[in-house]
């Protein structure tokens, strides 16, 4: 047992806890955190974005699901137990029902767990005769002596010439919503929310633009009052744009009591808010993802910048994987960490370029393996050419944010490995080319299968989601719709959505192949939609198993390489990039059951 361990049993038993739950979250529910709220990381040791802390009087447990499973196992401090997020498996829940006595108090942050799941495990609990506790203080923040401080990163504006719509217009779309509602007020902590619709970033947070705050929008007919929480300072320069949008600045900290003033019903997100601020509104009315549901709509612009911001990428990648096979083949030691730098490098270069949209995922041989395996300059593994290569990164550009993956083999691969990178990208294509009539509303739960269906018929399936939506110059990570077992949200024209199937074989190598797609009008069949591939990256011809492809899906991806080296070519060329330029014209060049 580590000493934190000890400290937070000490601070249980003070406070007549059986047992102490974290999510691995803050104030604004986000999925990345700032260290200032790695609670997570901190008592545990494990580094991963999505987990669930039970520490009791013997044991100390934390859930994740598999992206996450064998980091776990490598991370986890002395003392702990990973539990996984899985059907088939208990949930935290479950384990509490069946391994504590009837009458344990389970005591929880209020701060950090949203409203919805509040009110459901509260009930959960006290129907199988156990208590749910708030608490008035985060356990964990009571021992973290060298807590880092809230960043101070000050917030600047996303022009007009890459949001497409003003801030006031994104405002009225907004309460036109909340009018249909029959409600004057709505108040979000979501911080990609607020950022979309202020036309405001920030950099609060690493990789994603945005800065700790919180916004109330009062709908006073003609116009209307927008009151943005957040620290004084960080707005220092933006004045003049705040005042021309009429959005009125108030401190961080008094939302809570500016909250608990208002005698109107707020329209809230149960799902979203967490219960502290949820328990102080006085009239609270739930209603799921208001401004979620228009953001992820992409307006013309945002939607070209897409695909432009696309094409500057694909320039990076191609000069870096074009730069790594020519160091390969010349004998140069490269590893995961060190050839990756080289990629950020490239990607800085690129107009428009704000940094990365998450940490790079660069990995060889079993290392692939793991879903979401991110190499240190200390552990970094060599990259060889008998082994697989999988990079999964993305750059966040003013006009976009990227999330591609690609596999890649630079020597002889197995057969085996070729077959498993086939029927990937075969799910790959089959939900790319689908095509459906725009009344049946078809969602990801049915595009899932589609993914999968390569995989099914041999046996082998993947433990993650096929696609989630992407922010525009926002986090990687957006909702509501996915494309996963269980998701009703329809697609509609100008949503966003990655398409990533995968095959994992623990301690050998793993696959992964993803684009991300725009739902558009089907150009040729009036009242279908269809997917429009922005993703400009070719696949690996190498890695191809030519038994398993017909010749329909042989031009389809000839045709997709032809796209590429019409768009990224004419770039390489006229910067006298001629390493990228042959590999490129190499690696889209036509297939041939040969290549």
């Amino acid at each position: 047992m580590t000493e934190k361990l000890a400290q937070i049993r000490e601070l249980m038993s003070s406070e007549g806890l059986d047992a102490y739950f974290l999510p691995n979250n803050d104030f604004h529910n986000n999925e990345s955190l700032c260290d200032h709220d790695k609670r997570m990381a901190f008592i545990s040791g494990f580094q991963g974005s999505n987990g669930q802390i039970l520490i009791t009087k013997e044991y100390a447990l934390l859930w994740t699901d598999g992206r996450f499973w064998k980091t776990a196992e490598e991370e986890l401090d002395p003392g702990w137990e990973i539990m996984k997020m899985a059907i088939g498996y208990p949930t935290y829940c479950d384990w509490i029902i069946h391994h504590l006595p009837s009458g344990s108090v389970v005591g929880y942050d209020p701060a950090l767990i949203c409203a919805e799941s509040v009110l459901a495990r509260t009930q959960y609990f006290e129907d199988k005769g156990f208590t749910f506790k708030p608490l008035t203080k985060n356990l964990v923040n009571s021992i973290w002596t060298d807590r880092p401080k809230m960043p101070d990163e000050k917030l600047f504006i996303h022009e007009l010439r890459y949001a497409g719509i003003t801030a006031e217009q994104k405002i009225f779309m907004v309460l036109n919503q909340l009018h249909k509602l029959g409600s004057n007020y709505l108040f979000t902590p979501v911080l990609d929310e607020i950022a979309w619709t202020l036309n405001l970033r920030g950099k609060d947070i690493q990789y994603n633009p945005l800065f700790f705050s919180f916004l109330l929008l009062h709908a006073t007919y003609p116009s209307y009052q927008a009151i943005l929480f957040v620290d004084q300072e960080k707005v220092n320069g933006i004045q003049e744009y705040l005042e021309h949008n009429h959005i009125e600045v108030q401190p961080y900290e008094s939302a809570w009591d500016y909250l608990n003033k208002i005698e109107e019903s707020v329209i809230i997100d149960k799902n979203e808010l967490n219960y502290s601020f949820y328990k102080n509104i006085k009239t609270p009315v739930h209603y799921s993802g208001l401004i979620a549901k228009i953001k992820v709509i992409k307006n013309p612009r945002e939607m070209q910048g897409f695909r432009e911001s696309h094409i500057r990428d694909g320039v990076a990648i191609s000069k870096y994987i074009s730069w790594m096979k020519s160091q390969l083949d010349a004998g140069a030691d490269l590893t995961e960490w060190s050839s990756v730098e080289k990629l950020d490098e490239f990607r800085a270069s690129e107009e428009l370029n704000s940094g990365l949209s998450f940490e790079n995922i660069s990995s060889v041989g079993p290392n692939s393996a793991i879903i979401h395996y991110a190499p240190t300059q200390e552990t970094a593994a060599k990259i060889t050419k008998d082994q697989i290569y999988l990079l999964d990164s993305g750059g966040q550009y003013l006009d976009g944010t990227i999330d591609t993956t690609r596999t890649w083999h630079f020597g002889e691969p197995t057969d085996w490995e070729k077959e498993c990178y086939t029927r990937v990208l075969l799910g790959n294509l089959d939900v790319e080319r689908l095509i459906w009539p725009e009344y049946s509303r078809i969602s990801g739960n049915e595009v899932d299968m589609m993914a999968r269906k390569w995989l099914w018929e041999v046996g082998l399936d993947y433990p993650h989601a096929t696609g989630h939506g992407v922010g525009y110059f926002l986090n990687v990570h957006e909702g509501p719709h996915r494309m996963c077992k269980g998701s009703t949200e329809p697609f509609e024209v100008g949503m966003n959505i990655t398409n990533e199937p995968g095959y994992y074989e623990e301690g050998h190598f793993g696959v992964r192949v993803e684009n991300i797609l725009l739902v558009v009008m089907h150009p040729s069949f009036p009242g279908f939609l269809g997917f429009e591939n922005v993703t400009m990256v070719p696949y690996d011809k190498n890695l191809l198993d030519f038994k398993l492809l017909s010749h329909r899906d042989i031009a389809y991806i000839d045709a997709y390489h032809n796209k590429i080296w019409r768009n990224l070519s004419p770039i390489l060329e006229n910067r006298g990039e001629s390493i990228a330029l042959e590999w490129l014209r190499e690696t889209t060049s036509p297939i041939n059951r040969r290549d």
